[in-house]
């Protein structure tokens, strides 16, 4: 759903605005407000996808609104309203980047075909540009390294959201495709394939924020690593079952030979040539991953956490965590 701002000075076109972008499928008008300044603090604070700005209000211009609002949000897309139909005005608005110029009276077809418009170039733009992340991740899975994909996916998902406007509806359909074509790249079968939302559930994600999609994505790629290494050993069946049964004990590479039932060298031989890392590296990075998604979205401290995830002291959890983040646990919490 694209989340629009109307700023107007007259509240019977704010109305009519209202009522006539509503009416057009995957848009909403969340804020509607009577000057510009207004509409440029919301802006600051707030998602907007796009402004209906008018040109002519108390305090500032439309124009120059547009251009603080586009200082601080440069993906924003604004259309600017008029009632003077002016050559020089119109001039002047796309010059400062302003996506239309509209005269007043508006109409609900300018309006729909304004919004449809955007809507299909968001989408081209958005589906070239998650197709060049889709080819960047299936070159880093032919790697076989389970590290470069662990510093890789935040990267990648930061690329997405730098450069696409994008829709949270077909953000979730993007990155479900990802999701089967990696799937699919490995020889799952169509049912496996579709099983992909059920395994790891998308549809709960109600916010564009992006750490939602770098967790869901890591464990995408997990599954992926996981089944496309049992393919080849299938003894790592028994061995990622064990793992996955106990990812927040204390777990170590002793527990996992002696209940599954395989020898140190050979496990350790075999992980490193599928993964690229040794069994316990494998065990820190999923660790540390689940302990970041803590992090993000629940209260639980750094004592807690670490608890959890089997490690006995916060100390060792923290040395652990800076290991592999590069940073502190404590930097780290605090840019959340």
């Amino acid at each position: 759903m694209y989340r629009v701002l109307i700023a107007d000075d007259e509240p019977l076109m704010r109305q009519a605005l209202k009522v006539m972008i509503s009416k057009v499928d995957g848009f909403e008008v969340v804020y509607s407000v009577g000057n510009g300044e207004q509409a440029v603090q919301i802006c600051k604070s707030n998602s907007i996808d796009i402004v209906f700005m008018d040109i002519m209000m108390p305090g500032e211009s439309g124009i120059e609104c547009s251009k603080k609002i586009y200082e601080h949000n440069p993906n924003t897309i604004i259309f600017i309203v008029s009632s003077y139909n002016n050559f020089d005005f119109a001039i002047e608005a796309l010059k400062s980047k302003v996506k239309a110029y509209i005269s007043k009276p508006v109409s609900f077809e300018q309006i729909e075909a304004l919004l449809e418009n955007h809507k299909s170039e968001n989408e081209v733009k958005n589906s070239k540009g998650i197709e060049g992340k889709s080819d960047e991740i299936f070159s880093i899975m032919k790697e076989k390294d389970f590290k470069r994909i662990y510093y890789e996916i935040p990267k990648i998902v930061d690329s997405i959201y730098d450069n696409e406007n994008t829709d949270l509806e077909l953000l979730k359909e993007n990155f479900i495709n990802i999701g089967k074509e990696l799937m699919d790249s490995i020889g799952l079968s169509k049912n496996e394939i579709e099983k992909i939302e059920e395994l790891f559930p998308i549809n709960n994600f109600q916010h564009k924020e992006k750490r939602y999609f770098e967790f869901w994505l890591f464990k995408v790629m997990n599954y992926v690593f996981q089944q496309n290494s049992i393919k080849k050993y299938s003894l790592l069946k028994t061995v990622f079952d064990y793992i996955e049964d106990h990812i927040e004990e204390d777990i170590g590479l002793n527990e996992i030979i002696n209940n599954c039932s395989v020898s140190q060298g050979y496990l350790s031989r075999i992980f490193k040539r599928q993964f690229n890392v040794s069994v316990m590296e494998y065990l820190h990075m999923r660790k540390i991953n689940m302990a970041k998604s803590y992090f993000c979205f629940t209260d639980l401290s750094i004592t807690d956490v670490a608890f959890k995830l089997g490690y006995n002291e916060s100390s060792y959890f923290s040395k652990v965590f800076k290991k592999y983040e590069n940073m502190t646990v404590y930097r780290y919490k605090k840019m959340l």
